[in-house]
């Protein structure tokens, strides 16, 4: 079978777990990688031995036989490359978000579509075994009518304020609160209707000259009074733990990431753990699945099942929000 063609631009710390993923992808081919930095060329040259390795994006989208793109730059860049991709007719996978800029999101998500280019965006929870199994779980009407989740992602530290500039990468209530709001949509099937915050007090304080925290709790408020809370945080110090919690009108599903990936089911009948959630690295194993996905959109001619920058632009949408929420202390409807 024909694997797909692929350049790889990045390969800063996400763009490494990229990497890894796609160096034991069966359905792709890395042909062309592009970073500015030296130390990346040369991890590029004895990951993907093969692969032609350029400094400028742009001439590693053009390398011959260039089916696609995966975009793992700096946040900031997203938009000006997926628009260059776009013009190339090439299917993109990039990171999250596609654009601080909503509108910007929404205008390449459509560009995308109007040509019938599959335009993912890199929320791999969705493809992750313990996420994957919560949502069977929940579709089958395993725990009745969903009620209320709780989302929390705690990290264990803070990364350097340059990162957290919310010019740069959005800060904490965008950088690493898109994953949540995408999750808690896609759980609930539907729009979040309005949003409450508030930011708790400062750990690391240099984040307050850029703009950003290190620690938040947010409530998003759905129909029928469903609700979701996210609690976010960048000092919890033991590891990078995530957990989502739903609780039903007849029982809950927790998803947990410490001290491996799993999916317990609780009912009148007890608690199990669900069998085929359990996986050692739950980062590693969305990464991967999520590039499966990816080729098996662009096979069938859409986007299908997979996030596009239509949910990109709602999620993003949702962490300005939770940002002026915390700020005024008032509702704020999305």
């Amino acid at each position: 079978m024909t694997r797909l063609k692929l350049a790889l631009i990045g390969l800063g710390r996400m763009g490494r777990v990229h990497a890894q993923a796609l160096a034991k992808s069966t359905n792709i081919e890395v042909v062309a990688v592009a970073d500015l930095a030296t130390q990346s060329i040369e991890f590029a040259k004895t990951t993907f031995r093969n692969a032609a390795t350029f400094s400028d994006y742009r001439q590693a989208m053009q390398h011959v036989g260039v089916e696609a793109v995966l975009i793992a730059s700096p946040t900031p860049l997203h938009a000006e490359m997926v628009q260059y991709a776009i013009s190339k007719n090439l299917n993109v996978l990039c990171e999250k978000p596609l654009a601080l800029d909503v509108d910007v999101a929404k205008k390449l998500a459509d560009e995308a579509a109007s040509k019938n280019l599959v335009l993912q965006i890199g929320h791999w929870r969705r493809f992750s075994p313990p996420w994957l199994t919560a949502k069977r779980l929940l579709d089958e009407g395993s725990i009745g009518e969903p009620l209320m989740i709780r989302l929390s992602q705690w990290d264990a530290n803070s990364p350097p304020a340059s990162f957290c500039d919310v010019n740069i990468s959005g800060g904490l209530a965008i950088d690493c609160g898109v994953h949540e709001y995408d999750l808690a949509e896609w759980f609930f099937g539907e729009p979040t209707r309005a949003v409450r915050a508030w930011n708790l007090p400062l750990v690391e304080r240099s984040l307050e000259a850029v703009g950003d925290v290190d620690n938040l709790c947010a409530i998003l408020e759905f129909n029928n009074s469903r609700t979701a809370f996210v609690d976010l945080s960048r000092n919890c110090r033991y590891g990078d733990d995530v957990r989502t919690e739903i609780l039903g009108s007849q029982g809950a599903i927790f998803v947990d990431l410490l001290p491996t990936g799993r999916t317990r089911l609780a009912t009148k009948d007890g608690v199990i753990e669900v069998s085929g959630s359990q996986v050692i690295d739950a980062t590693a194993a969305g990464i991967e699945n999520q590039l499966d996905a990816f080729v098996q959109a662009i096979k069938v001619g859409g986007t299908g099942a997979v996030p596009s920058g239509y949910e990109s632009a709602r999620s993003t949408n949702i962490g300005h929000a939770v940002i002026s929420a915390a700020k005024s202390g008032e509702k704020v409807f999305v």
